[in-house]
């Protein structure tokens, strides 16, 4: 969806719950150029992709890693209850 930036700011509190409900992102654009409105997750998550995948070596390590995923190729593991309550492998 693309929306003026005058539209964006009459209907702000709504578009915020659109975004967040249906996990879509809303182009803003006006003369002075255009932003997107997302969801938080999807804006951490997306910078988190982009910060792993910045490294090429580490793209490269983790696209073999999920290739080998999807070829069934991977060992399943319980994880360890630490002391505190959080889990480990």
């Amino acid at each position: 969806m693309s929306i003026t930036a005058s539209e964006a700011r009459r209907r702000l509190f709504p578009l915020i719950e659109e975004v967040n409900s249906d996990r879509s992102a809303i182009e803003i654009v006006s003369k002075n150029g255009s932003a997107y409105l997302v969801a938080a997750e999807e804006y951490e998550a997306l910078q988190e992709t982009a910060y792993l995948l910045r490294s090429p070596a580490n793209a490269r390590r983790l696209l073999r890693s999920f290739q080998n995923a999807l070829d069934g190729d991977y060992e399943s593991r319980e994880l360890i209850k630490d002391e505190d309550g959080g889990e480990r492998l």
